[in-house]
């Protein structure tokens, strides 16, 4: 949802890129729209206000974009672009763009695990400490980026981390697993997220331990009819207790419905699958990130035959009261307990993920991590943070309005002109290429793979997606034909034509740009 998001000149040119443009009767705001634009048809502007006239449907929402030369900057097409927008995961933009420019595209994240007191060689520890240091790719996702990949092994990391306990030659630990989850204080959930948003895993909460997403797989097979389907789960390590109402009926298709009250790990599945159905899958998002990467590690020492006598246990600011300060180093790794350690892959590749699949747990943990740059890793720190960098590029405090890192929340607000400014920004500085390299590719990759599949030159649009109800946006880059870039920020609130429709306009928008 607060993830991905998911026009021609002429009607011959519509026709040649995608398929004939229907006649409409062209009547209200948008014969006013188009007779303001008659003196001049081959302006930009013009174009898009034909392409507009043809979809009045579009224009009864709210409708604002801005294009201006990557280059001088000069204007080649505007409409409301001074006026607030709900940017669903445009967000993301402003916050990648800060942690890039402030932390810097080779910066590092680094997980341990620590056996407190540990005497050199002893097998036997006390507890082992699972820290998380923000890495939000503890998974078996491929980095950099890549289209193809479609997911390794969930807790790839995490056997890591298990290998090398071993290898330290520990055999038993008598207490607990602990997960340590301290590096962001609070604000697992920020204002502006819906409860429903909790249950999946674009809403999982946000903390600096974060395993596989913070989420689990569920798969739903339908078995015999008048029979319980066969629900499993993925990586399986007792996080949720389900309550299975799932019943297998004749046919095909299915009703699935599944619930979860905040911060309960109970799952309940409901509704019915057809037996000839496939399997309904879905990403939940866990209940508690510390207590389930525990749960994991914890999991993954046993199946190597490490002895744990405790359980599982979570210390975080966000789900204890009072939590424990965890181990810090001392003259070496060895004095201070690390018997495992992962450092992450580059800050680069993190801002791929985030900006081509529109990850917002990995947006939110960013956010975060640029809190901790005053030494706090709140959501206000990291929000405030952002904005001071904003102003660096030009960007007024009153110019936005940004709750989170992700645009999952509904109340954020920011303009085509404020986003506009930004993207120049970046185009300007020496992160050029590694910024405009984690955007999605028209027709080829991210949240852009399926789209502006006819449109020729596709692959010359880089931009970044936006979707939650009623809200679709898309702003970054254009080359054209000619080579000169372009930059845009497109915007639409309060639509209730289809979804489709409006990211189609959207489309041929950019297609009118690659012609200019």
């Amino acid at each position: 949802m607060g993830g991905t998001g998911r026009g021609r000149s002429i009607a011959l040119f519509a026709f040649v890129y995608f398929g004939a443009i229907p006649v409409t009767p062209v009547t209200g705001g948008a014969a006013a729209l188009l007779a303001e634009h008659q003196p001049n048809r081959k302006t930009l502007d013009a174009r898009i206000a034909i392409l507009l006239a043809a979809h009045p449907a579009v224009l009864r929402g709210h409708l604002g974009f801005k294009v201006v030369d990557a280059e001088s900057g000069a204007v080649l097409a505007t409409r409301a672009a001074n006026e607030f927008f709900t940017p669903a995961s445009n967000v993301k933009l402003y916050t990648t763009a800060a942690a890039l420019v402030r932390l810097g595209a080779g910066y590092t994240f680094h997980t341990e695990v620590v056996a407190p007191n540990r005497k050199a060689g002893e097998s036997t520890v006390s507890e082992l400490q699972f820290i998380g240091g923000g890495d939000p790719n503890l998974s078996g996702r491929t980095l950099p980026y890549s289209v193809s990949d479609k997911g390794g092994d969930p807790i790839h990391a995490v056997n890591r981390l298990a290998d090398q306990v071993v290898a330290a030659h520990i055999v038993t630990v008598a207490g607990d697993v602990v997960g340590v989850d301290h590096r962001y204080a609070g604000d697992a959930y920020p204002d502006g997220w819906t409860l429903d948003d909790q249950l999946y895993n674009y809403g999982a909460p946000v903390g600096s331990l974060a395993v596989n997403d913070n989420s689990i797989h569920i798969a739903i097979q339908p078995t015999a009819p008048d029979e319980l389907a066969e629900i499993t789960l993925s990586p399986e390590v007792g996080h949720f207790v389900v309550l299975n109402e799932v019943l297998t009926v004749p046919g095909g298709g299915h009703e699935i419905h599944m619930t979860r009250d905040p911060g309960s790990r109970e799952l309940i599945v409901t509704g019915f699958i057809g037996a000839r159905a496939p399997a309904y899958e879905d990403d939940l998002a866990v209940a508690n990130p510390a207590l389930f990467a525990a749960e994991v590690l914890l999991n993954a020492l046993r199946q190597r035959g490490v002895s744990v006598r405790g359980s599982a246990r979570a210390d975080t600011w966000a789900f204890d009261a009072v939590p424990v300060t965890p181990t810090r180093h001392n003259s070496s790794e060895e004095a201070a307990g690390v018997v495992a350690k992962l450092d992450s892959a580059p800050l680069s590749h993190s801002i791929g993920i985030v900006n081509k699949v529109s990850q917002n747990l990995h947006a939110e943990m960013l956010l975060r991590e640029l809190g901790r740059l005053d030494g706090n890793g709140t959501l206000k720190s990291g929000v405030d943070a952002r904005q001071s960098f904003l102003r660096e590029a030009g960007i007024g405090d009153k110019d936005t309005a940004l709750a989170d890192g992700s645009g999952l929340a509904r109340q954020n607000l920011t303009t085509p002109d404020a986003t506009v400014t930004l993207l120049r920004y970046l185009w300007r500085r020496s992160e050029r290429e590694v910024w405009l390299a984690s955007f999605p590719i028209g027709g080829i990759d991210g949240s852009l793979e399926h789209r502006m599949k006819t449109a020729s030159g596709a692959e010359r649009i880089h931009a970044k997606t936006g979707s939650i109800s009623h809200v679709a946006t898309l702003s970054g880059y254009a080359q054209t034909k000619s080579g000169r870039w372009l930059v845009f920020s497109i915007m639409t609130n309060a639509e209730t034509a289809p979804s489709g429709d409006i990211r189609d306009v959207i489309d041929r928008f950019c297609a009118l740009l690659l012609e200019e």
